[in-house]
């Protein structure tokens, strides 16, 4: 038989995460509609300026590399991938290390497109928590890694 004081803290502890996610998803879908609003006008969408940051960051990445950095599923990002080498933003040319890997690298224009969208996305973040004092605002950032971290050692 199931306790009633536990019972209670297992709803309490679910209506919690469900408002959690809840608002960590509105907050990803406003800053994306922001942001994206104002990345089209250099001619890229969120997920390319996200691609684009993620490859720029780090020599030698695969897609796999790439997905890993976004979290998402390889797959998801295979289109972008062709869309983007299509574009003339992104190169891909076999691993010396591994010829069954593809390297990425960003072309002078894809770099170029990224460090503004890189001002763009730095002035909608800025305004994400403008009106947050500095030690919320860190405690913040540490309880959303906890939250993160509860979630990648509990995997589907």
């Amino acid at each position: 038989m199931v306790d009633q004081t536990e019972l209670h803290v297992t709803l309490d502890t679910a209506a919690h995460g469900r408002r959690i996610y809840e608002l960590c998803s509105a907050i990803s879908r406003s800053m994306a509609k922001k942001s994206q609003a104002k990345l089209g006008a250099v001619g890229l969408s969120a997920g390319a300026a996200g691609f684009i940051r993620a490859v720029g960051e780090s020599d030698d990445m695969t897609l796999s590399d790439v997905a890993k950095v976004l979290r998402v599923e390889t797959a998801t990002l295979s289109a972008l991938a062709v869309r983007l080498e299509r574009d003339g933003l992104l190169v891909r040319e076999p691993s010396p290390k591994d010829k069954r890997a593809m390297l990425l690298h960003l072309t002078p224009r894809a770099r170029e497109l990224g460090e503004q969208a890189e001002k763009i996305t730095q002035s909608e973040l800025s305004k994400l928590t403008k009106d947050v004092a500095d030690t919320d605002r860190k405690r913040m950032v540490e309880l959303l890694q906890g939250i993160l971290k509860n979630l990648d050692d509990n995997p589907p």
